[in-house]
């Protein structure tokens, strides 16, 4: 099934895994914050959006609630999480590399995927679109190993029917998915129709990965028809049409969207895409047969593309479904320029791959190693440490003060409610959000039900939290519609709750841009 893994493709996993383990010391941004919540609410009997509410499809809420239920409640789990799928998903990998670009092409994917995935940002780990990497890769070798296999034979049926399941699994991360379903269904039918195989053992082997994938989807589908949570996915997901659509008003305002993120994934991304986009070069260099590559990693990457552009923001984590056949269009690529130079001198070969793996190797270390060092001996505390990540107005340290202010004032398993997005503080000071609204979005606007108002003001008028916390100066008009912070948003635009705050609570203090409402005496 998979070649075993020699000695050095463990060998180049081990390093670039070692070199990732500062991550586990990374802070929460706050989209973990927002999962981490509802995974709570689900551990005491909760269900998504219903008891607490985002925008994502459900899996990675329930991907965080096993991990604290095996590891515990903690940002430490959050970041494991990173740890044991990538493992587990660099199997998928080399199998795949290996069938496809050769045996020392597949070494080098071994070191250059978990170097480029763990260079991520704090807030681009721990998400949806990175743990999905590990049924993505999976599946993606399942369909290769179909299309290689003896047509409508047991094995192939078998492989396809393991890769329908899987990609079912993996749109239950995010609908987009079924861009790379298709791109793995299109790719097998070329294999097949190449190769001239009849049609009824074509459709044998569609129906395999038709039934894979209605096998695990259908109980999942009415398990939320069943719930409830069906319902409250549609009204998300005609939100976040809206929220797309954003983009797509002009030229312009596309590449306002995704111009800085372009930019960001260039510079990210640089040595990786220099690597695949010279890959053409290496053909006038290759003296015997050519690529064994097949359609699936270039329909794969299309794929991948594709989910970026139907999303048109560019965000970090939209880009990372890119990366496993990014990785091996450039592992190719490296086997390649490196085979010429082995024509030239076996020394000079040698000398230029073990200058890779420094170059890569220390392209990690300084993104984990280097910059943890300080923290993990001693001379630098935390404060110091978290200083140092920052995604937009989010900063962590600020994150942590305010969650550790609060921690001191209240006891866990206390509510709090928080008008803007900042979910991660409550996690962290181990307080249940008041209301099923963690942030600010779903209530300003028009893309979401207008009733939703008035449900929370509802349910925070039934039981007052100790302390609310308003946020400023986090502009977010792609989601709120404004150009105005959460401050002026609820004195302006949300009458009922400014009403309910100003009658139960008064000022305290002010943390940064936290603003901090204490409840009256009495209330």
């Amino acid at each position: 099934m998979i070649r075993r893994l020699d000695r050095w493709a463990l060998a180049a996993a081990v390093l670039g895994i070692v070199l990732a383990l500062p991550v586990l010391t990374y802070p929460m941004g706050r989209d973990q914050g927002m999962y981490a919540n509802i995974a709570q609410s689900i551990r005491a009997g909760g269900l998504p959006y219903i008891d607490m509410w985002d925008i994502k499809p459900p899996a990675i809420y329930y991907l965080y609630a096993a991990g604290f239920s095996v590891f515990g409640a903690s940002p430490l789990t959050v970041r494991l999480l990173d740890l044991i799928a990538i493992p587990l998903a660099l199997p998928a990998l080399f199998g795949l590399a290996d069938a496809i670009a050769g045996r020392r092409a597949a070494r080098w994917a071994m070191l250059l995927f978990p170097v480029f995935y763990f260079t991520e940002t704090f807030a681009s780990l721990s998400q949806s679109d990175s743990l999905v990497l590990l049924p993505m890769m999976w599946a993606a070798w399942a369909a290769h190993r179909a299309s290689k296999s003896p047509p409508a034979t047991r094995r192939a049926l078998g492989f396809a029917l393991l890769s329908g399941a899987l990609c079912a699994v993996v749109m239950s991360f995010k609908h987009y998915y079924a861009l790379f379903a298709a791109a793995l269904a299109v790719a097998h039918l070329a294999a097949r129709v190449t190769v001239r195989v009849s049609p009824a053992r074509i459709m044998r082997e569609v129906a395999a990965f038709l039934i894979g994938g209605l096998a695990v989807g259908v109980p999942i589908l009415l398990y939320f028809v069943a719930t409830g949570i069906l319902d409250e996915m549609l009204i998300v997901a005609s939100g976040t049409s809206q929220y797309n659509a954003q983009a797509y008003s002009s030229l312009s305002a596309f590449w306002d969207q995704m111009g800085n993120y372009v930019a960001f994934r260039w510079w990210h991304w640089g040595p990786l895409l220099v690597l695949a986009l010279s890959l053409p070069l290496t053909l006038l260099l290759r003296r015997r047969s050519p690529t064994r590559m097949t359609a699936l990693i270039n329909l794969w990457l299309i794929s991948g593309i594709l989910f970026v552009v139907i999303q048109a923001k560019g965000f970090d984590t939209h880009w990372l479904p890119i990366l496993p056949p990014l990785t091996i269009l450039a592992a190719l690529a490296l086997d390649r320029w490196l085979s010429a130079a082995q024509r030239v001198d076996r020394r000079l070969a040698y000398a230029v791959g073990g200058a890779g793996v420094v170059l890569f190797a220390g392209i990690l270390a300084k993104d984990t190693w280097a910059r943890a060092w300080p923290y993990l001996t001693g001379d630098q505390g935390v404060r110091g440490y978290w200083r140092q990540f920052q995604a937009g107005d989010l900063n962590a340290w600020d994150s942590l003060r305010m969650a550790r202010w609060l921690e001191e004032r209240t006891t866990p398993g206390d509510t709090v409610y928080i008008f803007g997005f900042r979910p991660e503080v409550a996690f962290l000071a181990h307080l249940r959000p008041a209301t099923r609204f963690q942030a600010q979005f779903p209530l300003v606007g028009d893309r979401y039900p207008q009733a939703w108002k008035q449900e929370n003001v509802d349910t925070l008028w039934a039981a007052l939290p100790p302390y609310v916390i308003v946020l400023r100066a986090d502009y977010m008009p792609w989601v709120t519609g404004s150009d105005d912070d959460s401050n002026v948003i609820l004195a302006t635009q949300y009458p009922a709750l400014s009403d309910w705050l100003a009658y139960n609570y008064e000022r305290d203090v002010e943390l940064g841009n936290f603003l901090v409402w204490k409840r009256r005496e009495g209330t």
